[in-house]
């Protein structure tokens, strides 16, 4: 019927022109066109709302990007062009994987008697470590992926230890481990791609960060510049990296580093009859030998990369030592004097020296991607080369120009080191995701606003914080004046601010279903994503913590604990503060091997009901040795203080008499800290006075399961320090002294279910909030990391809410709407939610929006004939007609205020279609 009317119009229309009506033949095409385009769009709107998983939203960002998919043009070798995919394939595989000289290899010796090194036996632990923490990525070749042997676990567990301990103690590796399936991807950006030096070769085998190096070169530059001195760098590229190393030269290094025979031979193993095919285009090649190199694919390769490259870092004396900096392949050499001619004079006589020792072990630099970068405050415009000498050629490194910049682990650095550059990058690129999540979704349908938040913060805002730590200085510093008066400074970082916010406002204009003009400070209450300047200081924040749990040796913790020059102050000692550096505890992550079998928890408790967990502790309990001692602490916080308490009792076996108790206050602490000060005073206290005399057995009981797993294992995290006092103690237990007839026995530490009515468990918690208003003791301890962490977050939080206060629209303020870390409002389905925001924002559908930005063809009044504002839905009285309203004698305010009025607001909006039929749109 409705096709007879269509064609009836048509016709109607082509008499009233004077023209010959459209046969049925013309009209096919338009309405095919018609079909296929609802079609389309009823598909996608069906897909895009059925989203539920971060991943397809992850997937559907990348539906923007219009590169498409084309096969592999020809490559050209010399003057010759390779079309077919073996031809293509054989090409990459000469140039890319057969280029290493292996007539430069040494023999192959796996004996080593002077071996230094210790190689404990693997244990099981070790095993389930190493499989579980990896990620699930491309399985190889068997198709078996890491998720599958996780499932797998279970039954495969004991078979997979045995196969890694085999392997370790007699130096093998399987060998159909050493076939790889590569695949072919070009590089970015590379303007040639019929170069096979643009594509890199991955490999799908069955089988510390680069922010914090690029944080302590900016570092080390601001301070030659604060002595008045001139910084240059030079990036080298090692030429073939992974495919480059030679397995001789390999074993022989290994072998210098004192590893010993069982490690070598697995490494000679594990190198030994490589062979992979390349999937090129949809074709997989015939199998080729890997006469070279390490397999990109496998974890190990990385490390005994850096093995092979570390007498890199030994070479030439302390001071130039300290300017090297390496990640992987690229490695950065800095250099400092006086001039800048004087600073390329030793980058060319150091280049030489590492060209000499690359030549002696069979690596080259690959000088055509060699970076020449100057460091100057001044406004002098001189910029020297550096001329570096090859048995082959004189080849001369440029400079950028003096606004120019070169980009070494990601960051782009510039002269003045004022990252206007690396801004600028990290917005193109996350532009690109922002534009994919605005595809997405509009104000009425698309994708539900918690995935497009949880997206905007995994693709836009990461990409856009890339390497804070290491180029934000923060909007001000203080300077001291010449009256001594200290005062903020600018840092001149204003236009790299907006540059990033424009690109955050865009990903939170697509997340949210907002009109556009809605203010931006809107845009980030309700997304609950801060604005960049935050962002960014939350960054250097969780810098300052971090580095406290960084190894003694490591670049950052060196420069924050030895500065040169206490008076020098860099972005990154501004970040740290040195000067308080000591008021937050150290905790070293190689305190403990991994493989220390004796620190192996033997406590692990099982998920269970309350009640049957309260009757097997009540029954493990009744069958301890009488003679023994139990004590049983806890951890307590009250809300908004800073300060923990820690509680602790004792009892003699199974009896109710108590012996011991006590408690303190701990400042700058969390429970977690709490709970293991209390399980170390509790066992202090109990070795006073004799106690142990006449005890088999002390046993700590506690109710926090990861305390428990701490104070048994390795601990890595917060408070350290008391975790390996606890245990120190606990060893010390079975030396003391005992009464005739009393066998001495050990610490156990025991997890106890809590608030289930046990008695020792209730007194302790009584004794931890006694602790929480006890007296501080003198002096406090330092803060732990658990607390440095929540005051950083405590921080950020206040200048959220600091900037919320200042830059609230005048609605919000008038409404009563504060930040709420995770807005409930998000989960209303997208049209109820867009019609809430433009009602709190004032920017919508309404009479007075369109009268300011003159749209003059809008529908400015409702059905009933009142004009659309905010409010009316709450007075129209064909609202009500249509459905009654939910929210009884509720203000407005209420209603878009409160969880249960919007939630009541969104379901009347779906019943009574209020802006569809209603109150429509324009």
């Amino acid at each position: 019927m409705q096709e007879d009317i269509f064609h009836s119009a048509i016709h109607k229309e082509a008499a009233a022109l004077g023209e010959p009506p459209p046969t049925q033949l013309d009209l096919t095409p338009e309405a095919l066109d018609q079909t296929v385009h609802q079609a389309k769009r009823h598909y996608w709107c069906t897909q895009l709302d059925n989203f539920s998983d971060s991943k397809d939203i992850f997937k559907a960002i990348k539906w923007n990007r219009t590169e498409g998919t084309f096969p592999t043009p020809p490559l050209k070798d010399g003057n010759r062009v390779h079309t077919t995919a073996n031809a293509k394939a054989e090409l990459l595989v000469k140039t890319l994987l057969q280029k290493a000289v292996c007539t430069e290899d040494v023999p192959v010796n796996c004996s080593n008697p002077e071996a230094t090194l210790p190689f404990p036996d693997i244990i099981t632990g070790e095993v389930h470590q190493a499989i579980f923490q990896a990620k699930s990525s491309t399985p190889g070749q068997d198709e078996i992926s890491n998720a599958v042997i996780k499932k797998a676990w279970p039954a495969l567990g004991l078979h997979i230890s045995a196969l890694y301990k085999h392997c370790a103690a007699t130096g093998w590796h399987p060998t159909p481990f050493c076939q790889a399936l590569l695949v072919a991807l070009p590089k970015p950006g590379k303007k040639d791609y019929s170069s096979p030096c643009s594509y890199r070769l991955i490999a799908l085998l069955s089988t510390p960060s680069a922010t914090d190096l690029a944080a302590a070169l900016v570092h080390d530059i601001e301070e030659a510049w604060a002595c008045g001195l001139l910084a240059s760098m030079l990036t080298l590229d090692i030429k073939g990296a992974f495919d480059a190393v030679l397995r001789g030269r390999l074993i022989q290094q290994l072998c210098s580093q004192g590893w010993p025979p069982t490690v070598l031979h697995w490494v000679a193993s594990f190198t030994q009859d490589r062979t992979a095919a390349i999937q090129l285009d949809g074709h997989q090649s015939p199998i080729f030998a890997v006469p070279a190199g390490l397999p990109q694919g496998s974890p190990v390769s990385p490390i005994l990369f850096m093995l092979y490259i570390e007498p890199i870092f030994k070479l030439g004396p302390a001071l130039v030592r300290r300017g090297r900096f390496g990640y992987a392949d690229d490695i950065c050499q800095l250099v400092v004097s006086k001039s800048l001619e004087e600073n390329t004079a030793k980058l060319q006589s150091i280049v030489m020296d590492l060209m000499a020792w690359g030549h002696r072990e069979g690596l080259t630099f690959d000088l055509a991607k060699t970076e020449l970068q100057h460091y100057d405050k001044t406004r002098k415009g001189n910029n020297p080369t550096c001329t570096i000498h090859t048995l082959e050629d004189t080849v001369e490194i440029m400079p950028p120009p003096p606004n120019g910049a070169t980009c070494w682990l990601g960051i782009w650095f510039d002269r003045k080191l004022s990252f206007k550059a690396h801004a600028c990058t990290l917005a193109g690129k996350a532009k690109q995701a922002a534009g994919g999540i605005q595809a997405l979704a509009n104000t009425v349908r698309g994708v539900k606003a918690p995935l497009l938040r949880q997206a905007t913060v995994a693709c836009v805002v990461s990409v856009l914080c890339y390497g804070a730590e290491s180029w934000w200085p923060g909007r001000h510093r203080s300077r001291q004046s010449i009256s001594g008066e200290q005062k903020l400074v600018s840092n001149g970082v204003a236009a790299q601010l907006a540059c990033l916010d424009r690109i955050l406002r865009c990903a939170l204009l697509g997340s949210l279903p907002v009109y556009r003009t809605t203010q931006t400070a809107a845009l980030h209450r309700e997304s609950a994503i801060p604005p960049m300047e935050l962002l960014l200081n939350q960054r250097q924040q969780a810098l300052a913590v971090r580095v406290h749990q960084l190894d003694t040796r490591h670049p950052l913790y060196r420069r924050a604990t030895y500065p040169r020059n206490p008076h020098i102050r860099t972005r990154l000692l501004r970040a740290i503060h040195p000067a308080n550096f000591q008021n937050i505890e150290h905790v070293d992550p190689l305190i403990m091997s991994p493989w220390d079998s004796s620190q192996t928890p033997e406590d692990q408790p099982t998920a269970a009901p309350r009640a049957q967990a309260r009757e097997d502790f009540q029954s493990w309990l009744s069958s301890i040795p009488q003679p023994s001692l139990v004590v049983y602490t806890d951890g307590s916080k009250e809300k908004e203080s800073t300060a923990a308490g820690a509680g602790w009792v004792g009892y003699w076996g199974t009896n109710r008499i108590k012996i011991l108790s006590g408690h303190t206050k701990l400042p700058n602490q969390e429970i977690f800290d709490a709970e293991a000060r209390a399980a170390l005073l509790g066992l202090q206290t109990a070795l006073k006075n004799h106690r142990p005399w006449h005890a088999t057995n002390l046993y700590i009981c506690l109710d926090n399961l990861e305390a428990v797993q701490q104070l048994q294992g390795q601990p890595r995290g917060s408070s350290q320090s008391v975790f390996r006092g606890f245990q120190e103690k606990a060893r010390a237990w079975t030396n003391y002294p005992r009464a005739p007839g009393v066998q001495p026995g050990t610490v156990q530490v025991k997890w106890v279910p809590g608030h289930t009515g046990i008695e020792g468990n209730d007194e302790a918690d009584k004794e931890a909030k006694m602790g929480c208003q006890a007296p501080l003791e003198q002096p406090p301890p330092p803060a732990s990391i658990a607390a440095a962490k929540r005051a950083a977050w405590r921080v950020h939080w206040q200048h959220f809410t600091q900037y919320w206060a200042d830059e609230a629209p005048t609605r919000y303020k008038n409404l009563g709407i504060g930040l709420e870390k995770r807005p409930p409002e998000l989960f209303l389905p997208r049209a109820a939610l867009g019609s809430l925001l433009a009602a709190r924002s004032g920017h919508g559908d309404f009479a007075e929006y369109h009268e300011r930005f003159k749209h003059d063809d809008a529908l400015l009044t409702c059905s009933c004939g009142r004009r659309k504002e905010p409010s009316h839905f709450y007075f129209c009285r064909d609202g009500r007609k249509a459905a009654a309203h939910p929210w009884g004698q509720q203000p407005v305010t209420d209603i878009l205020t409160k969880k249960d009025g919007f939630t009541a607001y969104a379901d009347w909006l779906g019943r009574s279609q209020f802006y569809t039929a209603i109150c429509k749109r324009h």
